[in-house]
């Protein structure tokens, strides 16, 4: 029998039934087609005695077929080292899930996987490839980019010449997408039209308006560029960014390129996202190059896109600088600080000055909640004074279009309108501080609907809450951010042709998984993809170098396919990403107890508050209106 089993060994270790696995032309098909129970069937298939003899031994099952493929590669590489399939795929997949040195060097004298300058060269091969992949999407103009800096301390115990105390390095990733939801060609093929309308040039005409809808739910597949040492923190940096990106994409100044090589992209515009702080600096760069002889001098084909991150970012800011900055503003017993001494009370001190995005995001959801929760409670019990509390009222059984109608009378009569200003203007002994204050707490609602419509991909309600936080920024202070969006909700709206409206408007927001509800902003998935590129990728020890950070950078979505193919390979349990979700009840029972202890929502006539929360709309209607008059 041994020798039938050398037979089948030999027979399986051959080239012919594609067992050979070539490192220096390692494909990204290849990683993620890879399946353990198609790569057993065909063990099965070729040396039946042997697989026969391993099923006993492990005692069949289907556990036991990803062990039997695992003994079968082991003996095949032995009989043949080039046969190494499983090896091959699997010490990638230990590279991606950053193995130590020392374990990958072990399997791989086990036979497990193969050896560390085998994997090295499997990693500079998919790096080419995913340059190619780039540039075959670049090549077809219907990609859009986005680019932003990241930073990486490179931290060294021995300093010399070339290597200074300044180790800190500012690097530049990127990522493309290509477009979808029938953007074609034709639609990009306005870069003359839009230099006819454009500020710089003395020519404008004006477009209509779109009406409301939905982005398509596609999945939107995403192609990290190669990151690129250049700090984006500058004008000459950021032109450098745009260039060397559109390289990537083969695509370059049209007068050097010989016109019979490819399309003539003098006249196509292409798509760039990003942050406040790129768009600003592109918009110094398409002034300051505006007097050049040629369009791509000009920098004429790049059409900036805000991320819409960013803009969710400078919306919980805007809340802070409302409710929480002014020192006054806390005191009240229904102030939002008191909220944060119950949600977060060891964290009063850092909401009261910087508590970044993810925490008022946190506030501003988990607050809303209750206190949209007890304007309910006063409104039932306006209606049947025997219900005190939700629990009395869910209990008797509520009809759904009663439910309707109580949530019709909440949004008119407990979110402030016009009717404020009025209010404000009675006598003191009129007048409820608090109650008003409470009013405002619209701007938490246009939040909320702000974060809803991103992730339903609703682009036309996203437009209509950029209007609302356009008067809210600019209220605030944050005069910025009113003005870029202003901007571009005007050249979207009144100078973009028609087909480049919708490329824009379509490709705002991109669906990597490609589910409903599951939309995300570009820079988001720029945000992670430096997270991948600069924290979990690029090397780990002395091997943490700029140059691998930039060979692994293309690699990001294929080392998390990869890793997804060997989870589902290998039957791995606890794959969500996802956080698990706290049980808040008693947190928000004890907080709706509060807020009703005070009755925010329950006018008392004179009672007063130490700090009048402003009306964020008047007042930024009023700032509008008085630039206006001053550039008259």
């Amino acid at each position: 029998m041994s020798d039938v089993y050398m037979r089948e060994i030999v027979d399986l270790s051959a080239k012919k039934h594609g067992s050979h696995f070539a490192v220096s032309h390692t494909s990204v098909e290849q990683l993620e087609e890879f399946n353990m129970d198609l790569l057993g069937r065909g063990m099965q298939r070729l040396a039946p005695k042997l697989w026969g003899l391993l099923d006993k031994l492990l005692f069949a099952g289907k556990k036991s077929v990803g062990v039997a493929v695992v003994i079968f590669s082991i003996i095949m590489q032995t009989a043949n080292q080039k046969s190494n399939t499983f090896q091959s795929i699997f010490g990638i997949f230990l590279q991606s899930a950053h193995a130590p040195q020392k374990v990958i060097e072990t399997l791989s004298r086990m036979g497990i996987c193969v050896s560390v300058d085998s994997i090295n060269t499997a990693v500079t091969s998919l790096s080419k490839e995913a340059h190619r992949g780039i540039s075959a999407l670049g090549r077809t103009l219907l990609a859009s980019y986005a680019y932003d800096n990241f930073d990486v301390d490179l931290k060294s115990t021995v300093h010399t010449v070339d290597k200074s105390e300044d180790t800190l390095k500012h690097l530049t990733a990127g990522l493309l997408f290509p477009l979808q939801h029938g953007t074609t060609l034709d639609n990009l093929h306005c870069l003359k039209a839009l230099w006819e309308r454009s500020l710089l040039n003395p020519q404008d005409r004006l477009g209509h308006l779109e009406s409301v809808e939905m982005i398509p739910v596609a999945k939107t597949k995403i192609l990290a560029s190669r990151a690129m040492d250049i700090s984006n923190s500058t004008v000459s940096g950021n032109i450098n960014s745009v260039l060397e990106l559109l390289k990537q994409g083969d695509i370059e100044d049209p007068a050097e390129c010989d016109p019979l090589q490819g399309l003539d992209v003098s006249e196509y515009v292409t798509l760039f996202h990003g942050d406040l702080g790129t768009g600003e600096r592109l918009q110094a760069a398409l002034q300051r190059r505006a007097i050049e002889n040629t369009p791509w001098n000009c920098l004429q084909h790049v059409i900036f896109i805000p991320g819409l991150f960013h803009l969710k970012m400078a919306s919980a800011d805007a809340i802070w600088r409302t409710f929480l900055q002014h020192s006054l503003a806390r005191l009240d017993e229904n102030a939002l600080m008191r909220d944060v001494g119950i949600l977060r009370f060891k964290e009063t001190g850092i909401y009261g000055s910087k508590p970044g995005f993810r925490r008022m995001h946190q506030l501003i959801t988990y607050s809303g909640i209750c206190r949209r929760l007890d304007c309910w409670r006063v409104e039932v019990k306006k209606r049947v004074s025997s219900h005190v509390d939700l629990d009395s009222f869910a209990a008797s059984e509520p009809l759904f279009d009663d439910l309707l109608v109580i949530a019709d009378v909440i949004a008119k009569e407990y979110v402030a309108d016009h009717r404020l200003r009025r209010m404000r203007s009675k006598d003191v002994t009129q007048c409820d501080g608090e109650y008003e204050n409470a009013l405002l707490n619209k701007y938490m609602l246009l939040y909320e609907e702000l974060s809803y419509a991103m992730n339903i991909g609703d682009i036309g309600r996203v437009e209509t809450c950029i209007v609302a936080w356009i008067l809210i920024f600019k209220a605030t202070g944050k005069h910025k951010y009113a003005t870029h969006m202003s901007d571009f909700l005007s050249n979207v709206h009144f100078v973009y042709p028609d087909g480049l409206r919708r490329a824009v408007r379509y490709h705002i927001l991109v669906n990597p998984s490609g589910k409903a509800g599951s939309f995300r902003a570009v820079d988001w998935c720029m945000e992670l993809n430096n997270l991948y590129t600069k924290v979990i990728h690029g090397g780990k020890g002395p091997n943490r170098t700029i140059d691998r950070i930039i060979l692994e950078s293309p690699l990001v979505q294929v080392y998390r396919n990869l890793q997804r193919v060997f989870e589902e390979n290998f039957l791995h349990s606890h794959l969500t990403t996802r956080h698990a979700i706290v049980d808040m009840t008693r947190t928000f029972n004890e907080l709706c107890r509060y807020i009703a202890q005070h009755s925010p929502h329950e006018p008392v006539l004179g009672r007063k508050s130490k700090h009048s929360i402003p009306d964020l709309y008047s007042k930024g209607l009023e700032l509008i209106d008085k630039q206006l008059v001053l550039r008259q």
